[in-house]
């Protein structure tokens, strides 16, 4: 045998050793419809809120008008299937959520994520007559929001304004250079038919805002519309509210208003303008105006004036409502008075604060050691760190094959040809050679099965792995709370299987959601794929559709058999190529028990916490904190469901950002911080914990990092004069991920091996007691 044979044969070897191939599925997207339609209208289809939507976030979709037309009157909504394509160009089909009470197709069908930027789009229907796509369209491609339709980038703000936007869709626009384009998304909303129907459809929506403009559009608004933006906010969205002289309008046409400020009754008063004046700098003079009298004792004053009789108010505050933020000022600035004051915009954004006043152009955030500008994409790497993954360097593999070339080569003909003079030899030593270096290759490439004590399980998932990040939030004053999972899902070899995600057996008092009105009620989870490429997460752009996998699915299931136990989804069909992973992540909300909560205290005007703390929950805590204020109270290692601590006061306390920080004191009375490093997978807590509380860490000066992916955890705002905050983590996951391998006759539902972090952040009332 020749060496050139020799050698050709080796490298044909080594690929098939060292890469397993994917086998290709035999189920072309959309193959089974019957009847197909040209693309839809530019009104046919209508996503996101009013066309706008970001990637990666659930995004509404519903009819317009000129396909609803064409359906038949018994159409019903679980009849219709959503198609798109995930991150990964992988098509996926999202089912239609059940319809609530008195809905029908012409409202929302359902929510999707779109995995990229003018991803394609097609509804299809299953009747009598088979399947057919009654709508086929893509989402709209990044612009100008506001010309119309847009996909919304990560890092612009999104503002949705019910009524005037007061000149925030102006925020960095210029007629001048260019026609430059604001730097703040708008959504200005005419019809309500286009709000939401359900908390999901907020998904990536930074802030609402509502004036008397507005007014007919409130009126409009179905009872589960106004309960949906309710949840939302309990949930942690941000309203902005203009209360002035059409008070007493806005609020008989949104009385879920009323429960949410902290005013027992709604009166007006008439302010003197002057600390607008100087809250603004402004030389202009304002008139004389009426707005509601708010508490001067309550939330976060933000602007004090007086009344025209001399009397202390508030005339701009903020409050917390449950993990939002509402900020009501005191005046109409929709008015023609304020429209053509000069520094409204001004007081609007020194008023809202960071969200329009931290980005002022479009930058890239990307360091020098990360492709990735989003803490979003740490986490993603954190996750991706798999044990049972061997890892073998470029070097390595090129050692092996240098190796195997000197063994075929010089040394088979040196020893074979002129040592021992028999070439026919050649025939017997190549085989043997390559055997064993192939037995070799095949055993360094087996899975490493780690034992997982904290795992439940089967022989059948030992090679599936899945690491975890959970974040459970619950405030126990206004009762609400919510869910975020999210997971990497490692197979060693190829894999087709159904991923669920469900509330476990320890996660009391996690409860269905239960908002203000029973037909607002959300779904309970939805579970949806987790990334998109882009710089948020470092990925490359992919352009067209992967063939190669086939389609899955993302569909509801119902939990109980009671309407108020909500709706879940859960993902069937997932292909996973071998020695690779997929991200799935679900959002859930859920209602708190609140009668039997135990109050902090604190020494009056100060920031120290004094008396008995109690475990409200019903689990242990591991390596919990109490954060208040600037100040962090480091608590036992393990506190056990139901104990207390006796004395807050004697418990180490440190200060809460330079904890976030690793600060450090020096000797020379300076002090050291802990840079912080995007490149580094290793310490998960510690990327949690800044994804947590990245604000209250200094942000982006601090990682070099954007929070836009999902900065709705940052709870930062919510360190507030009578809030602080239990966090710690859980010993057993609050939300349980079960996985069935469908490609091996896997026996069932299983609970992969893997390294889960289990959060919990429980916000609790803090009150003021005098010492004795």
């Amino acid at each position: 045998m020749t060496d050139h044979v020799k050698f050709a044969a080796t490298t044909a070897v080594l690929l098939l050793l060292l890469g397993s191939p994917v086998s290709a599925q035999d189920s072309a997207p959309s193959a089974d419809a019957e009847s197909t339609v040209a693309d839809a209208a530019a009104d046919a289809v209508i996503v996101g809120i009013n066309g706008h939507y970001r990637v990666g976030h659930c995004t509404a979709v519903r009819l317009g008008e000129s396909v609803r037309s064409t359906l038949p009157e018994d159409a019903s909504r679980s009849d219709f299937t959503l198609h798109t394509l995930d991150g990964d160009g992988v098509e996926v089909r999202f089912g239609a959520y059940p319809a609530l009470p008195g809905q029908t197709h012409s409202g929302e069908l359902g929510y999707v994520v779109p995995g990229s930027e003018a991803a394609p789009l097609e509804i299809h229907r299953t009747g009598e007559s088979g399947t057919q796509v009654v709508a086929k369209t893509r989402f709209p491609a990044a612009g100008v929001p506001s010309r119309g339709p847009s996909m919304i980038p990560a890092g612009m703000p999104w503002v949705v304004a019910i009524g005037d936007p007061l000149g925030v869709d102006q925020i960095g626009a210029s007629n001048v250079l260019l026609d430059k384009a604001a730097n703040i998304a708008v959504t200005k909303i005419d019809i309500a038919g286009r709000m939401p129907f359900q908390p999901l459809g907020y998904d990536g929506v930074d802030m609402v805002m509502i004036n008397a403009t507005g007014v007919p559009v409130l009126e409009a608004m179905t009872e589960t519309q106004q309960g949906a933006l309710v949840s939302w906010l309990r949930r942690g969205g941000h309203l902005f509210v203009c209360l002035g002289e059409a008070t007493e309008r806005t609020v008989q046409a949104a009385p879920w208003l009323v429960s949410l400020l902290p005013v027992e009754e709604v009166t007006l008063s008439r302010y003197d303008p002057a600390a607008l004046e100087t809250f603004t700098s402004s030389q202009t003079p304002l008139d004389i105006f009426r707005g509601i009298k708010l508490p001067r004792r309550e939330g976060r004053t933000l602007i004090s004036g007086r009344t025209t009789r001399r009397v202390a108010a508030v005339l701009g505050a903020d409050y917390v409502v449950g993990l939002g933020r509402l900020t009501v000022v005191t005046a109409d600035l929709d008015d023609p008075t304020f429209a053509a004051w000069p520094e409204r915009l001004d007081l609007v954004k020194e008023v809202v604060g960071e969200l329009l006043q931290e980005q002022t152009s479009e930058r890239d955030n990307r360091t020098g050691s990360t492709a990735f500008a989003d803490l979003a994409g740490q986490m993603r790497g954190v996750l991706d760190q798999f044990a049972i993954k061997p890892r073998f360097s470029f070097s390595v593999v090129s050692l092996i094959v240098m190796l195997l070339i000197a063994a075929i080569g010089p040394l088979d003909y040196f020893l074979i040809n002129r040592v021992w003079g028999k070439p026919l030899l050649g025939w017997v030593s190549f085989p043997l050679v390559a055997v064993a270096l192939s037995v070799f290759l095949v055993v360094q490439a087996a899975p490493k099965v780690i034992p997982d004590t904290a795992s439940t399980s089967s022989p059948t998932s030992t090679l599936l792995r899945a690491n975890q990040f959970q974040v459970t939030d619950i405030d126990l004053i206004d009762g609400a709370g919510r869910g975020f999972a999210w997971c990497s899902l490692y197979s060693h070899h190829p894999a087709r299987v159904d991923v669920r995600y469900s509330a476990g057996e320890n996660s009391l008092p996690l409860a269905p959601a239960s908002d203000p009105s029973p037909d607002a009620a959300p779904p309970r989870s939805f579970v949806f794929p987790m990334g998109y490429p882009g710089r948020e997460f470092g990925g490359i752009q992919l352009a067209g559709e992967n063939t190669v996998f086939a389609d899955y699915s993302v569909v509801p299931a119902s939990i109980g058999s009671d309407r108020e136990q909500g709706v879940a989804t859960e993902v069937r069909g997932l292909t996973i190529a071998p020695r690779s992973s997929k991200s799935i992540a679900t959002r859930a909300t859920f209602a708190v028990e609140t009668h039997e909560t135990v109050p902090v205290t604190r020494r009056p005007g100060s920031e120290l916490l004094r008396g008995k703390f109690v475990n409200p929950l019903p689990y242990d805590i591991l390596d919990g904190v109490l954060v208040y204020g600037n100040w962090v109270y480091l608590l036992p290692t393990r506190v056990p469901a139901g104990s207390s601590v006796p004395e807050l006061s004697e418990l180490r306390q440190k200060n809460f950002r330079w904890r976030l920080t690793r600060q450090r004191s020096a000797e020379d009375s300076a002090s050291t911080t802990t840079s912080w490093t995007p490149s580094d997978f290793s310490d998960a807590k510690r990327v949690a914990e800044m994804i947590l509380f990245h604000r209250a860490a200094g942000g982006e000066l601090y990682t070099g990092l954007r929070h836009d992916v999902i900065g709705d955890l940052d709870l930062s705002g919510l360190l507030v004069e009578d809030r602080c905050l239990l966090m710690g983590r859980t010993e057993t996951p609050l939300f349980e991920f079960d996985v069935q391998d469908t490609a091996h006759d896997s026996e069932g539902f299983v609970r992969p091996g893997g390294r889960v972090l289990s959060m919990v952040r429980v916000v609790m009332p803090v009150r003021e007691t005098r010492l004795n």
